[in-house]
């Protein structure tokens, strides 16, 4: 999530998916050994499991004394886990594969999540197709300029339409109260689990186009990287099993886990976070450890027809991992 956006908010299972067993849990009386997780902004309801995981003692159990560290967006995480002063760092996919290319951080995907895109293209009820933007306003905040135009020049010319047909408008704050007056006709770079929501607590009518079903390929909106050095420590494995319980948990039980996270941070105890935490519960990816090659391939392929990359991307193993939780 972009700063903006941030600075606004204050499973079942698979079948043959390894058991909690399998990677032992400490000993009782055991000391936890510390471990730091930087967010990508604020504590927010995406990053649910790590909140849960923490109060249900998850990760306790598995002899780790998580910390979580509010950082200035993505890119401060994933600088302190390349330096190797914290374990883990929320970030999305499209930031991580410019940050390994361009920037040459020393950082791998260990986890997943929530495994689609967040971002949508939102509309008035005037404008029921993308092709009726044309000679409109579109509202639009973002920490990366040079992904969120890739992402609008994309979707308008999945749609036959070019950059040149539409006025981008950069909006500081509050992106749903400029299309609500009806400053712009559009927003992009709007959240389906926060933008929209917030809309449709006002019950307005508006129309919502998915990145996924509009030319840019399914990307991964919330990951965690780890230093690739660092893949074989047994606190990683530990971790990504007790991500996995608490996962496991929320989507068994979402209005339980999100009392749980109102009374961890009681000040997001409002109406719009509770639906937030609801939406997000339906997306969390129930294996965060699993990983898509071909999908990582395939947004890569995308992302190198732009100028956003300096090179090419490398091979996805060298940057995306798949931790197997099965003993030995």
């Amino acid at each position: 999530m972009n700063k903006i956006f941030k600075c606004l908010l204050s499973l079942v299972i698979a079948a043959g998916s390894v058991s909690h067993a399998e990677v032992p849990k400490e000993p009782a009386g055991a000391v936890a050994k510390p471990y730091v997780i930087y967010l990508d902004w604020f504590l927010n309801p995406h990053h649910a499991p790590l909140v849960i995981g923490l109060k249900k003692g998850f990760f306790k159990e598995h002899g780790l004394d998580v910390e979580l560290v509010s950082a200035g967006g993505s890119e401060e995480g994933s600088k302190q886990v390349s330096a190797g002063k914290g374990n883990l760092a929320v970030s999305k996919q499209s930031a991580h594969v410019v940050r390994i290319v361009n920037q040459q951080l020393s950082i791998v995907r260990v986890a997943t999540i929530i495994d689609r895109p967040l971002e949508c293209l939102i509309t008035s009820e005037d404008c029921p197709d993308i092709k009726s933007l044309k000679g409109k306003r579109i509202g639009f905040t973002s920490s990366s300029i040079e992904f969120s135009t890739l992402a609008i020049a994309t979707i308008l010319e999945h749609n036959g339409l070019k950059l040149d047909d539409v006025t981008l408008v950069p909006i500081i704050t509050g992106m749903p109260a400029a299309l609500l007056s009806g400053q712009v006709d559009a927003i992009f770079s709007a959240y389906r689990t926060y933008e929209l929501e917030d809309i449709h607590l006002h019950k307005f009518k508006t129309n919502v186009f998915y990145y996924e079903n509009n030319g840019i390929p399914p990307f991964e909106q919330v990951i965690l990287v780890a230093h690739k050095d660092k893949l074989d420590q047994p606190e990683l494995k530990q971790f990504l099993v007790a991500l996995k319980q608490s996962t496991e948990f929320i989507k068994q039980n979402p209005e339980e886990a999100w009392k749980i996270y109102a009374a961890h941070a009681p000040e997001q105890d409002t109406d719009l976070n509770h639906k937030v935490f609801l939406k997000v519960s339906e997306l969390l990816q129930a294996a965060p450890e699993k990983l898509d090659r071909a999908r990582y391939e395939k947004f890569a392929a995308f992302l190198e027809k732009s100028a956003i990359l300096k090179e090419k991307v490398p091979a996805v193993d060298t940057y995306a991992k798949e931790i197997s939780l099965n003993n030995g």
